[in-house]
């Protein structure tokens, strides 16, 4: 009998030991992502030059172009701001671009990519079970102060195992966006061991919920409404309904924080970082001011209108088109555009070609892939999405399991029995 599409097979398995480490140190630093950047990125240093020196064959996701442009426009832009020295930390983010290679050439079976998803489930279960403790503390401590809540949470948010939750809540959302449609679109999720993932669904969803996050709650909102549309669309009707419950429902300090996505003066502080960005591209379109200089050129190119800056953090232009457009020039935002449209269009191409009704492994992946993806872009509009190693380096991952599982497909169909 032939092999289960996601058993790995013999031919399947890295073809020599140096593989085969390889293959377990990639597993580890993609996994490590939601708890450890230090361990991540250790163990993708030892993988990629695991890599290099086994006999499997280095292999490229169509994807990789863009990103190489996006980099290689980086380093023009470094050269021509007259600060090269400055973009040194983003010549070593350089090194998290890797994980798209890595993961694409070692994971070869469906089976390997599921229990990826699996450890990211459980890590994330981790930090989110961290952060729902964080928040009890934080709560207490301003009950205990007399403060208001709102504000003294505002700018000391749960973090996880992270530094910021920032960081925090966008990795947690891409892991969330996976655990869902593996849920919804996946076999082996309805199977085996359901509870467990339902259980873990809603622990992970309660943290996004108290991490405060407006943008990420926007994005859980539009991602998650994608996911529901190819699973059950006629519940698309139930979520206004839904929405406005939970607004009645919710405590006050999360009802003001819900108000302030449509309140102008909440975003004061975003308009005038769009604004001088907008000053940045026009003086310079092809290149931008340089890596890492936007925050010392800030009030270089600040609007004259503006006669003081509202509290808020100034480093980055908090919209990854507009900042990395300011940063880098106009063709790096080309290229980044460029990847997500490439990534977009090859996944849903890739389900168009499932049956309509097919649970399975390959499906979740792909789904969980176009989900991730607009919610990146969603997020990006209000903050540096990819700028956060750990957040880039879990959706590099995600992708390029995504691309096995398309792979793997066209393989199988173009298959004939001997």
């Amino acid at each position: 009998m032939p092999p289960s599409a996601g058993a790995p097979t013999k031919a399947a398995l890295p073809n020599d030991p140096l593989s085969r480490y390889a293959f377990g140190f990639a597993f580890v630093s993609a996994a490590a992502a939601m708890v450890s950047i230090a361990v991540s990125h250790a163990c993708l240093a030892i993988a990629l030059v695991l890599l290099l020196v086994s006999k499997t064959r280095l292999r490229l996701p169509s994807a990789v172009w863009p990103f190489a442009g996006f980099l290689a426009w980086t380093v023009l832009s470094a050269a021509v701001s007259g600060d090269p020295a400055a973009a040194l930390p983003q010549f070593k983010k350089f090194f998290v671009f890797a994980m798209l290679v890595v993961v694409f050439s070692l994971f070869r079976t469906l089976d390997q990519a599921r229990r990826l998803a699996e450890a990211w489930f459980a890590c994330a279960v981790a930090a989110a079970l961290l952060s729902i403790v964080q928040f009890v503390q934080k709560w207490t401590a301003a009950r205990d102060a007399g403060a208001d809540f709102l504000t003294a949470y505002a700018n000391d948010r749960i973090t996880g195992f992270f530094s910021h939750w920032m960081t925090f809540s966008q990795a947690l959302l891409l892991v969330f966006l996976l655990l869902a449609a593996y849920l919804l679109f996946s076999e082996t999720g309805r199977r085996t061991g359901r509870g467990v993932w339902i259980g873990s669904s809603l622990v992970c969803g309660t943290a996004l919920a108290l991490s405060f996050t407006r943008s990420v709650w926007i994005a859980v909102l539009a991602a998650g409404s994608y996911l529901v549309w190819h699973w059950r669309p006629k519940l698309l009707l139930a979520i206004p309904v839904a929405l406005a419950v939970a607004f009645v429902a919710a405590p006050g300090a999360a009802r003001q924080r819900l108000e302030s996505i449509v309140n102008p003066s909440a975003g004061e502080a975003r308009l005038i970082m769009w604004r001088t960005g907008a000053r940045m591209i026009a003086a310079h379109p092809w290149f931008g001011v340089g890596p890492e200089r936007v925050g010392p050129r800030f009030r270089e190119f600040l609007p004259a209108d503006v006669e003081a800056l509202p509290d808020a953090y100034y480093s980055h232009l908090h919209n990854i088109y507009v900042h990395y457009a300011a940063e880098r020039g106009l063709p790096a935002v080309v290229f980044l555009l460029w990847f997500f449209a490439q990534t977009l269009w090859g996944h849903t191409r890739a389900l168009r070609k499932l049956p309509p009704s097919a649970r399975n492994d390959r499906r979740f992946l792909l789904q969980a892939v176009v989900a991730g993806t607009l919610a990146v872009m969603l997020v990006g509009c209000f903050d540096v999405t990819l700028g956060d190693s750990e957040v880039l380096g879990i959706y590099l991952a995600l992708v390029a399991l995504g691309y096995r599982a398309a792979e793997i497909g066209r393989d199988q169909a173009t298959a004939r029995p001997a």
